[in-house]
């Protein structure tokens, strides 16, 4: 304390808004809302967490962003505005619609066999990344953990919906080449 200051001792309110925000909202903003130095919040945190309560001043701050199309928090926004497997299912929409186009100009004949063979080559998907371990983990190291698991589902979901898109516009292809030896 420096000289000529007024001690100011703990109310239970104080105590209680820094148990409830302490690595929530950053150091600042607690000494502003508390009306304390920053020297006076982080002592008071070691005595609590002395007495054995779960207090940290971490505070992680998210690098998640929500994608305005599908409402998902994800780590990676496109030129387009949206997130990696909105853009692909968006492609994947485009190349379906490509093929029902161009399955309506086959002979139905062509059209039934291509039904047939095709419902067997579908594209097997990825297993889902396993969810991490959350028992044990502090406030900070279990957002750090839950944002990794984000984007690690991100990655799978764009890596199994590009594959679906390069089937599609395979059997685009196909597709095409039996329309063009049928005109």
């Amino acid at each position: 304390m420096r000289k000529g200051a007024k001690r100011r001792d703990w109310t239970v309110a104080d105590l209680q808004f820094l148990r409830d925000n302490a690595g929530k909202i950053p150091r600042r903003e607690l000494s502003r809302a508390l009306k304390r130095g920053a020297r006076a919040i982080e002592s008071q945190v070691y005595l609590m967490r002395k007495s054995g309560e779960d207090v940290t001043l971490r505070c992680f701050r998210s690098r998640l962003a929500t994608c305005p199309s599908c409402g998902a928090r994800r780590s990676r926004m496109g030129s387009e505005g949206i997130c990696e497997p909105c853009r692909r299912r968006r492609q994947l929409a485009k190349v379906q619609g490509r093929i029902s186009d161009l399955l309506a100009k086959l002979p139905p004949e062509e059209r039934a066999v291509y039904d047939a063979t095709e419902a067997e080559t579908e594209s097997g998907w990825d297993p889902m990344p396993p969810p991490p371990s959350l028992a044990g983990l502090g406030r900070y190291e279990r957002a750090r953990a839950e944002e990794a698991r984000e984007i690690a589902v991100e990655d799978w979901l764009a890596r199994n919906l590009r594959r679906q898109v390069k089937a599609a516009q395979k059997r685009k292809e196909r597709i095409e080449k039996k329309v063009k030896t049928n005109s």
